[in-house]
């Protein structure tokens, strides 16, 4: 498990033939490309962290790829990082923009590998590990009118994967024994979530497609208020930490959980007195969130332990570990976040060909649970469909993304198929399932830990225009209810490649 801010699991990928550990990002925009911490990421930003390598999973370094370029771009590739909505949060930096080599696992797993893909280098301490972007939506670099495909549509336009879909649940290391994330590229894992009839809908905002309504917030103990009782529309992110809650709602939890704010750090510190007193009383939380404004609208409810969220944080973020609450103050609705706290307990679908996401309670098998990995196909896509010009077969690989310094073992088979189904890419921290129906070099400038600066290039958020020629997608907009296993009728073809992390 990897992070300063928590124990999340991460995914070993390669890089330029360089292995890192990446967290999956959600986020449109800022997952729009692939994210990888540079040299600068320690020698400048954290010179004084031992083990700053590791700490932030493991470093890339350009000069030491022979499949790097930079080709046609301004400055050596320095950009401001494409990050939207997470700008709103205050989150910020500069990243080397490059164009490179991406493998699916270790070598020799037999998962894909693509070329040319947009890698962005940083060192900024606003974001402490890389990401492996899962955006459907091309990069547009301000200076060139060539919107970059993402690695989403490029698993997709080279059939690697059947349809421009994804379902992520960011595990639990606080279960006995712990339990890893969960991505898979092209379908889902119905062993990993408790199935329900609602379906969301893709955010007006593309670059805040995963909106849902958030209806109340309320807690287990007898005769207790609700923590949120005005229904507000909030982000799901996995590309950050915490929940970012209205003023008066963290208010809310500051009374009924005797949390107090530290407007230095801004966040909510724990003493040993509050954090046993939290322990002792063990709340349960339920977040139920909405496809709608109206009473009829379809509900469903996350349930989360305290346990989600006892955490620890450390520096570069604090100078001594302590613990905490993973809870932030929004000062406006732009703010409102639910991160990769609240995905430790809820499992997300994203279907971009449908159109549709679903949300549902994350589940948490045993070891020897056998994997059910289901594939989301395109619109389009007709059982019995077999076309010469098909893949001759699909793949079912597990790879295991490296959440600790453990190297991952890589589980991987092959099944072959005679339909035109192409391969879906799971990633898979522990075991993934979905039941879803349709569901920096700054030294060469002399610039700190690529800082903001007039010579970074603002790039775009996203071209708009882009349309996926596969809609489906397990997370937001959807017509896929995430029914039963046994009603997807988007099942079929290939299975998935299956990325899965073992505990450090």
């Amino acid at each position: 498990m990897d992070g300063p801010d928590g124990r999340w699991s991460t995914f070993h990928v390669e890089v330029g033939g360089q292995t890192v550990r990446l967290l999956p990002s959600t986020s449109a925009s800022a997952g729009s490309s692939t994210w990888v911490v540079i040299d600068e990421g320690c020698t400048v930003a954290n010179p004084n962290l031992t083990n700053c390598n590791n700490e932030r999973g493991y470093l890339f370094h350009r000069n030491e790829s022979s499949s790097w370029s930079t080709r046609r771009l301004f400055g050596e590739g320095l950009y401001s990082l494409n990050i939207f909505v997470e700008g709103y949060l205050g989150l910020t930096g500069n990243a080397y923009y490059g164009f490179d080599t991406i493998n699916l696992g270790l070598t020799g797993s037999g998962l894909p590998t693509v070329q040319g893909q947009v890698i962005a280098g940083f060192g900024t301490n606003d974001f402490w590990l890389g990401t492996l972007g899962l955006s459907p939506y091309p990069f547009n670099f301000t200076d060139l009118d060539d919107p970059q495909p993402s690695l989403l549509s490029t698993l997709r336009n080279q059939s690697l994967i059947p349809s421009l879909s994804w379902a992520y649940t960011a595990g639990a290391q606080y279960k006995n024994p712990p339990v890893l994330g969960s991505l898979t590229l092209g379908g889902y894992d119905t062993t990993r979530f408790t199935p329900n009839n609602v379906s969301f809908p893709f955010g007006a905002d593309f670059s805040r497609d995963l909106l849902v309504k958030l209806r109340s917030i309320s807690y287990d103990t007898f005769g207790s208020p609700p923590l949120l009782t005005s229904e507000i529309d909030i982000f799901l992110d996995s590309a950050v930490t915490q929940m970012w809650l209205p003023v008066n709602v963290c208010q809310q939890f500051e009374k009924a959980f005797n949390l107090t704010w530290n407007a230095t750090a801004e966040l909510y510190l724990l003493d040993e007195d509050t954090h046993s007193a939290l322990l002792s009383r063990n709340p349960i939380f339920t977040f139920t969130i909405a496809n709608g404004s109206n009473s009829a609208d379809g509900t469903v409810d996350i349930v989360l332990p305290y346990s989600a969220f006892d955490l620890n944080i450390t520096q570069p973020y604090v100078n001594t570990e302590t613990r905490y609450f993973p809870l932030k103050q929004a000062q406006n609705s732009s703010q409102f976040a639910l991160g990769r706290v609240f995905l430790q307990e809820a499992y997300v679908v994203a279907d971009y060909g449908h159109r549709n996401f679903s949300v549902s309670q994350a589940l948490f098998p045993q070891t020897n649970v056998e994997q059910n990995i289901v594939a989301i196909h395109t619109p389009n896509y007709k059982a019995g469909d077999d076309r010469p010009d098909g893949l001759s077969g699909g793949s079912i690989a597990g790879i295991v993304g490296a959440a600790v310094v453990v190297l991952v073992s890589i589980i991987a088979a092959t099944i072959w198929f005679k339909r035109r189904s192409t391969r879906k890419v799971k990633i898979s921290t522990e075991q993934t399932r979905h039941d879803t129906d349709e569901k920096d070099n700054t030294a060469a400038q002399g610039i700190s830990e690529l800082d903001h600066g007039d010579t970074a290039v603002q790039e775009a958020d996203g071209w708009h225009g882009y349309k996926p020629e596969l809609e489906v997608n397990d997370g937001s907009s959807g017509r896929h209810e995430l029914p039963t296993p046994v009603k997807m009728h988007e099942v079929a073809g290939h299975l998935p490649v299956e990325l899965e992390a073992p505990l450090r």
